[in-house]
């Protein structure tokens, strides 16, 4: 699943090595991965919820354990353990039983070689994909894609409208975001496999963050990635390129759970959720939290005391 301001404190960061270390780490399936794995129960008392390390995520995360508390269920959170393959090593560990994610991003995550780009194919293609004891509930309409963005001035100075635009110019540009930007089919390394674009340099500064704006907006690098859900893009008039081979998939908000925590009220509650989310209001809501200006959790209060899920 930008969109993103981080605010990491030492108390995260040692939360995020512990789950690590407990962790089983990359992405590979458990042994038998393709069915959800034993059963769902009929009712859980209590449930641990969990989020990435950037605002959105942390958003959605309280709204889930928000929406569960207020449904008499004990919630706990384990919000901003880090990057994907920490978080998803803490959902298979049993260190979290849910998580707010992404349909796009969970499919190769799980499946690298995914051949499938359209929404709903994407969304379909996720369950098997999984390993035993996990499963998606309900996607949203609302959507937060990837998305590679250069300012106007780079644009117009290189005429540039798509990722294939990049590959005549790449080793005149240099690229920075976040470290799984450099690393990720859906970042700089797919952009090398699938456009043939070389950078003249990657600096590493901080995922959609404050740090990769700024260098951005000063000509520091001239590549990097936000999200389309992140005000950033049209408050700073940015140009988004667009991506005809779709190293970026669609990402959908999905709930990803343990089957184990997949009780009737637990998906009931979870599934009105993502009915209610659109792509404008979580927009809004990011920008909300974006600097630190609301925290998630009232705005999360806000949004449910204004859509009702019953």
């Amino acid at each position: 699943m930008f969109r993103r301001t981080f605010i990491r404190s030492a108390i995260a960061a040692t939360a995020v090595l512990g789950l690590a270390a407990c962790g089983n780490g990359g992405g590979d399936p458990l042994a038998g991965g393709g069915d959800a794995g034993g059963s769902a129960p009929a009712k859980v008392d209590s449930i641990t919820v969990g989020s990435a390390n950037f605002p959105e995520s942390q958003l959605l995360a309280e709204i889930y354990a928000q929406a569960l508390a207020a449904k008499g269920i004990k919630v706990s959170k384990k919000l901003n353990i880090g990057a994907r393959e920490v978080y998803m090593a803490a959902i298979q560990d049993k260190s979290i039983d849910l998580l707010p994610e992404y349909t796009g991003s969970t499919l190769v995550y799980f499946k690298k070689d995914a051949p499938e780009n359209e929404a709903e194919a994407v969304y379909k293609a996720i369950q098997p994909a999984l390993p035993k004891g996990l499963e998606v509930l309900d996607k949203s309409p609302a959507t937060d894609e990837d998305a590679v963005v250069v300012t106007k001035a780079t644009a117009d100075k290189y005429n540039l409208k798509s990722l294939a635009d990049l590959k005549a110019v790449g080793k005149d540009l240099v690229a920075g975001g976040g470290p799984e930007f450099k690393t990720r089919k859906a970042g700089v390394a797919g952009m090398k496999e699938v456009y043939g674009i070389e950078f003249k340099e990657f600096k590493s500064l901080d995922p959609g963050g404050p740090l990769s704006l700024k260098a951005l907006l000063d000509n520091q690098i001239q590549v990097t990635q936000f999200f389309t859900t992140q005000s950033a893009i049209k408050d700073n008039n940015l140009v988004v390129l667009e991506d005809p081979e779709h190293i970026h998939l669609p990402n959908n908000i999905v709930p990803l759970i343990r089957t184990d925590h997949k009780a009737p009220d637990v998906v009931t509650t979870l599934n009105a959720i993502q009915a209610k989310l659109t792509t404008e209001g979580l927009t809004d809501m990011v920008k909300r939290i974006g600097g630190g200006s609301e925290s998630a959790d009232a705005v999360a209060k806000d949004w449910l005391s204004k859509n009702p899920l019953s």
